[in-house]
C-alpha cells in the first residue's frame, strides 16, 4: 500500500495563504525545471480568494519565490456547464478574484 496523504488544518485563511505559497512554489519551480511549464488544476469555491492571498503577496526576492504566471496553465477541476460569465462559472469565479488581479509585470497563465 502507498504512502498515506498528509491531512492539514487551517485555523483561517491567512494561516493557510501562508502555508499554501511556499507549497505552491515548489510545485512550479518542479514543474518549471521539469517541463519548462507549471500545469495546475483549480476548483471553485473559496479556494481563487485564498490562491489570490497567497500568490500576490510581494515577491520574497529570491528567485525561487517569484510567481512566474506566463508560464502556468491553468486547468478547471470542476467547471460547471455555464457560460464563463455566468455567475455559478468556477471560471468567472478565478478571473475575477485572480486572474484580473496580477500585476502585469508577473505575466498573465494561459
Amino acid at each position: 500500500m502507498g504512502k498515506q496523504p498528509n491531512l492539514y488544518a487551517f485555523s483561517d485563511i491567512a494561516s493557510l495563504a501562508k502555508t499554501l505559497r511556499p507549497y505552491i512554489l515548489q510545485c512550479q519551480n518542479a514543474g518549471l525545471e521539469r517541463h519548462g511549464l507549471f500545469k495546475v488544476a483549480v476548483s471553485g469555491g473559496s479556494l481563487p480568494s485564498v490562491l489570490a492571498k497567497a500568490l500576490l503577496d510581494p515577491e520574497q526576492g529570491r528567485p525561487e519565490d517569484a510567481v512566474q504566471f506566463a508560464k502556468w496553465e491553468i486547468f478547471f477541476a470542476d467547471e460547471r456547464a455555464v457560460p464563463l460569465d455566468h455567475d455559478d462559472s468556477n471560471y468567472k469565479l478565478l478571473r475575477e478574484e485572480l486572474l484580473d488581479k496580477i500585476p502585469k509585470t508577473l505575466g498573465q497563465p494561459k
